[in-house]
């Protein structure tokens, strides 16, 4: 390693926060479903940005839409019209049910959860502790709204005392025990529909539909968390769709701008309407650069059929994984859809996530004993068929 590369690791080590685990290595490239170091190592990137990089690292038609922008617009507040953010809105809308059609636009996944709160809120004034259930396994960020509804207390225990108490934990898949937490200060229930930092859970098939039912009979309004299953991840446009079911609100962040911070939260003009002016506002959220490269990805996504290439390459490493499941004793189970896979060990996966990336390939855990796949939704066949080598080899 060169002085320079030596140098960028020793700033980091100490300016940047120890809150995270840092390789030894430099990343200095990326292309497509790749990854390059400052030795010229070569990885297939199945992190993705955690589940970031639907469309992969530098495609050329990105970079062009951000080079453009930069050069004409870079920000306004969202009080003035722009072409980029009318563009976006309307692409939303054409993406999304018809019956929600309007788009509060923010910076990330938790502000987008942290937005729908705040609708959730606004809708249930008459309510002097609305409160809203969520699930076991759940995650939906780490800001005090959102950390509240994530189930881990590993992430809420030194942040309790300012959490709020009006949050109640279903067990995931299990009406019933939704059905029992329900009273008359429930407002929302918020679910991941393919829970990601749980352990890649998807959920039952009429689990979704025993949700709607539910939130219809009850007046209850119906929030999907879609930050890490959105735009082709699970094979489809969004999670939802696998299920016939339609929210009445939607969370998307992630990879909705190909990398660039977005976070978008989608519900019906009625529900909006709930809001006074001023309730909920923004800075950067919705700025023309963001906006520009959101615009970019969902082309991008649609006109180069990513969608289905989700679902194929998904679609072969699934069940590559359980034909080799059947004589490999360590794998508990396959779960996940499109390229949202989830590998569970009877193990914890740590030592062999470090053996994959020295064979050449990325990978996350989600918990202490599942492995998580989030490629991009660009890897070919030849990528794909190294990976799952590395995952036979790392299992046996």
């Amino acid at each position: 390693m060169s002085d320079n590369y030596s140098k960028f690791i020793e700033l980091e080590k100490q300016h940047h926060t120890k809150l995270y685990s840092k390789r030894d290595y430099v990343i200095i490239k990326g292309k497509g479903a790749l990854l390059y170091d400052e030795k010229g190592n070569e990885y297939i990137d199945c992190i993705a940005g955690h589940g970031v990089l639907n469309i992969g690292h530098s495609h050329p038609k990105y970079i062009e839409a951000i080079k453009q922008q930069v050069e004409n617009l870079v920000m306004v507040p969202p009080g003035f019209v722009v072409e980029e953010r009318a563009k976006l809105l309307q692409k939303l809308a054409d993406i999304t049910p018809k019956n929600l059609t309007q788009t509060f636009l923010s910076n990330s996944g938790t502000e987008a959860t942290e937005a729908a709160i705040k609708l959730v809120l606004a809708s249930n004034r008459d309510k002097k502790k609305p409160e809203i259930i969520a699930f076991r396994r759940s995650f939906h960020g780490r800001t005090l709204g959102s950390l509240s509804m994530t189930h881990n207390i590993k992430y809420r225990k030194p942040f309790l005392s300012w959490l709020s108490p009006h949050v109640k934990y279903a067990s995931y898949g299990d009406i019933n025990s939704v059905k029992e937490l329900v009273n008359e200060n429930t407002s929302a229930i918020f679910c991941e529909l393919i829970q990601g930092e749980g352990g890649v859970n998807p959920a039952p098939e009429d689990f979704p539909k025993q949700l709607r039912e539910l939130c219809d009979e009850k007046d209850l309004i119906f929030v999907d968390d879609e930050v890490q299953t959105g735009f082709g991840r699970t094979g489809k446009m969004f999670a939802f769709e696998h299920y016939g079911v339609v929210p009445d609100v939607i969370c998307m962040a992630k990879a909705l701008a190909g990398g660039l911070p977005i976070g978008a939260t989608i519900a019906s003009e009625d529900l909006y309407n709930k809001f006074n002016v001023g309730e909920l506002n923004t800075t950067f959220g919705g700025n023309p650069l963001v906006c520009a490269a959101a615009n970019a990805t969902i082309d991008i996504i649609i006109e180069e059929n990513l969608i289905e290439n989700s679902s194929k390459q998904g679609n072969k490493i699934f069940s590559n994984l359980q034909e080799f499941a059947k004589d490999c004793d360590m794998i508990r189970e396959i779960r996940g859809k499109g390229l949202m896979i989830g590998i569970e060990y009877r193990k914890r996966v740590k030592d062999l996530i470090t053996q994959a990336e020295k064979k050449g390939v990325l990978m996350l855990n989600a918990g202490l004993t599942v492995i998580r796949l989030l490629p991009p939704l660009v890897i070919n066949d030849s990528q794909v068929e190294k990976v799952i080598e590395v995952l036979h080899h790392i299992s046996e």
